[in-house]
C-alpha cells in the first residue's frame, strides 16, 4: 500500500480526501500544527520519517481579503511551502489552485488559459503554480472554484444554510459566477486521476456556471429552507457595505471540464450531500 502525506488535514479537503483515500493507501493526515509547510526543516523531518510515495498538499492561506493587509503570510503558505516540500520530495504531488488565479472577464476558463489574478490571494496560489510546475516532474495540479461541505466553517453551503434556518436575512452577491463542486466528489476525482496515472493541470466542476445568489437559492429549496431571506446583492454594493470585504473579485469566472470526466450535476450534488448527513 503506497503511503499519501496529506497537508491541511483539519480542512474541508483533507478531511474529504482521507476519509475517500483511507481504505487505498497508507495515509498521514497532518494539521498545521504538526506540520507548518512554511517551517522548510519540519518538511524535512517528516518526508524523512514518513517517506511518502505520494503528497497532496491542502495547506492553504484561504483569507482572500486577509491576503491584500497581509500577502507575505499568503504567499507564505500557498507558494513558499510548495517549494519547501518539493525541495525534498520528488513523488507524486497533488496541488490544489483555483479559479482566482484569472481576472474573470472571460470565463469560464479553459487549463490553457491566461493567468491575471486582480487580487493577491489569487497571486498568491499562481505563485504556487508555478513552483510546482516548475519543481515536479510528477504533477497534478487541480483548479476548483467555491468548493463545499457541512464539515467547514468557511464552507459556502454551510454558512447559506446555518444563516438560514437561524431566520437571517443574508445578501450574496448575484454578479459572481462559478461551478461549485463538493469536496466529496473532487476526491473522487483526484483518486481517478492518481489511479490512472494522469499528470498535468486539470479543471474540477460541475456541470452548472452558476451566481453565488443562484447558488444559494438552490441550496435553499434542497434543504427546505425560505428562499425570500436571500437578497442579492452586487460586488460593488457589497464592498460598500461590508469595509472588511476589500479584494477584488473575478466576476465572470468558472471552470470548463474536459470531457474525460463524468458530468457532475450541481443539483444532483446537493442532493446526495444532504442525504448523506440526514
Amino acid at each position: 500500500m503506497k503511503k499519501l502525506l496529506i497537508t491541511g488535514g483539519k480542512g474541508q479537503l483533507a478531511t474529504a480526501f482521507k476519509s475517500h483515500f483511507k481504505s487505498h493507501f497508507d495515509i498521514l493526515s497532518l494539521d498545521r500544527g504538526e506540520l507548518d509547510i512554511t517551517d522548510r526543516f519540519k518538511v524535512e523531518s517528516i518526508l524523512l520519517k514518513f517517506k511518502p510515495e505520494i503528497v497532496l498538499n491542502c495547506a492553504a492561506y484561504t483569507n482572500v481579503d486577509g491576503a491584500e493587509d497581509d500577502f507575505k503570510k499568503a504567499n507564505d503558505v500557498n507558494s513558499e511551502g510548495i517549494g519547501n516540500i518539493l525541495s525534498k520530495f520528488d513523488g507524486l504531488f497533488v496541488q490544489i489552485s483555483t479559479d482566482y488565479i484569472f481576472d474573470g472577464k472571460n470565463g469560464p476558463y479553459s487549463e490553457f488559459s491566461k493567468s491575471n489574478p486582480i487580487n493577491k490571494y489569487g497571486l498568491s496560489k499562481l505563485n504556487g503554480e508555478e513552483i510546482a510546475l516548475k519543481m515536479s516532474k510528477k504533477l497534478i495540479l487541480i483548479r476548483a472554484n467555491v468548493i463545499f461541505d457541512l464539515k467547514s466553517k468557511s464552507s459556502f453551503l454551510d454558512w447559506v444554510i446555518k444563516s438560514l434556518k437561524n431566520k437571517k436575512e443574508i445578501s450574496v452577491v448575484n454578479d459572481q459566477f462559478g461551478n461549485p463542486i463538493w469536496s466529496v466528489d473532487l476526491a473522487k476525482i483526484v483518486f481517478q486521476l492518481i489511479n490512472n496515472e494522469k499528470r498535468g493541470v486539470f479543471n474540477v466542476g460541475t456541470d452548472k456556471i452558476i451566481s453565488r445568489y443562484e447558488f444559494a437559492k438552490l441550496i435553499a429549496v434542497e434543504w427546505n429552507l425560505d428562499i425570500n431571506l436571500i437578497k442579492p446583492i452586487s460586488t460593488k454594493s457589497l464592498k460598500e457595505k461590508n469595509k472588511n470585504y476589500i479584494a477584488p473579485r473575478p466576476l465572470n469566472s468558472g471552470l470548463l471540464i474536459r470531457d474525460e470526466f463524468p458530468k457532475i450535476s450541481l443539483r444532483e450534488s446537493l442532493v446526495r450531500l444532504r442525504k448523506n448527513n440526514l
